[in-house]
């Protein structure tokens, strides 16, 4: 990620804090004041480890292995549940280090092309 800040690729917003989040974009408290920006969509990036009780209450189902890989289609990211995408990361349960930006963009273009139709 450091070097996606660097290139300029990825607009980091740090010491701020997510003040609100709508349909239509999320308002940031940064230090120079509010930020606003628009999105269509809204990624929960809860850091390094999965958030297994709550992709669980979301009734995603796990493989019965060591890493608590969560159940999903290689071929669009869908769980088990309608609907329910996952990407990068949080795809390796906590096998955290098998994916990473560089080999886990395509997640993205894999679920839009099943939103599409």
């Amino acid at each position: 990620i450091a070097n996606r800040i660097a290139e300029g690729s990825i607009k980091a917003y740090y010491n701020s804090a997510i003040k609100k989040i709508t349909e239509s974009e999320i308002e940031i408290e940064t230090q120079d004041g509010i930020v606003k920006i628009p999105n269509d969509y809204v990624f929960a990036m809860t850091g390094y480890e999965p958030p297994f009780e709550f992709m669980k209450s979301m009734g995603i189902h796990f493989r019965d292995d060591e890493f608590r890989t969560p159940v999903y289609n290689d071929h669009n990211m869908e769980t088990n549940v309608s609907s329910l995408y996952l990407a990068g990361v949080v795809c390796g349960g906590l096998q955290t280090n098998k994916w990473f930006i560089e080999n886990s963009r395509d997640h993205a273009k894999l679920i839009i092309k099943d939103l599409a139709g």
